[in-house]
């Protein structure tokens, strides 16, 4: 239940020496905000030694936390205990948001039993063409999975998601990870909150700055999914689910 003076939405994002893009990561959130007090900002800094704290300090409106741990994942936990609104939404210090991502954050949370929301991640202009298709792929795979997929096959990632404060609460936090410990965790959510549903929307959109080549993005997917094995009970998409994947893909084109 909402309560007086309490943000709609809160969002979390930590960052580590981040200051080429951490200025147009804040000014895309707040710019998406439907109305400024509906919206609390929460930046960690993870051990910066770079300029991205003065640069965060420089937004009055932002609240500015500290996680000594190394890592995303505990920078994000820090982040998560100071949050006061009923949703949780992550993206990354090298991301920009769309202008209707916090409104669409919340209308879709409207629904009691949706868990956690994913979205669209893009790649910037400047990016090669290669990369535009992968990242097609990437997300009508993630399209898929949220409509079809078992619980042991779920996947969800910080730089475009939303999670229902509560599950935080009952659930315990993001273990603490280099990688998938977002994955994990609505993995969790599945097994043991199987009454809360994951859902995929295009409209809630990102784009991701760090990735402009192809074998970069190869690079990244190789480890991620190396790193999905250490979640237990983890299973791949089959060779049949691939190809329905490839089917949601082209129909997602066709519809763009």
């Amino acid at each position: 239940m909402h309560k007086p003076n309490q943000p709609l939405l809160s969002v979390v994002v930590p960052f580590h020496n981040s200051s080429k893009t951490i200025e147009a990561c804040i000014e895309s959130l707040l710019a998406s905000a439907p109305e400024p007090e509906s919206l609390e900002l929460i930046f960690v800094d993870n051990n910066s030694a770079d300029e991205s704290r003065n640069l965060v300090n420089r937004f009055s409106s932002v609240t500015l936390l500290d996680e000594p741990t190394p890592g995303a994942y505990p920078a994000r936990n820090r982040g998560v205990e100071a949050a006061r609104a009923p949703i949780i939404a992550f993206t990354d210090a090298d991301c920009t948001v769309d202008s209707a991502w916090c409104q669409v954050i919340l209308e879709r949370m409207k629904n009691p039993e949706l868990g956690i929301l994913i979205g669209a991640v893009h790649f910037p202009s400047s990016a090669s063409l290669p990369m535009h298709l992968l990242g097609g792929w990437e997300n009508a795979k993630a399209h898929w999975i949220a409509d079809h997929a078992r619980a042991q096959q779920r996947i969800a990632y910080c730089n475009n998601m939303a999670v229902r404060s509560s599950l935080f609460q009952s659930l315990g936090p993001f273990r603490n990870w280099r990688r998938a410990g977002d994955s994990e965790f609505a993995q969790r959510v599945a097994l043991r909150r199987p009454e809360m549903t994951l859902a995929f929307d295009s409209r809630l959109c990102v784009v991701h700055h760090e990735f402009t080549r192809l074998r970069q993005r190869v690079l990244r997917l190789r480890r991620y999914q190396d790193t999905n094995q250490q979640i237990e009970g983890f299973e791949e998409l089959s060779a049949f689910q691939r190809a329905a994947v490839l089917g949601q893909w082209l129909s997602d084109r066709k519809q763009g």
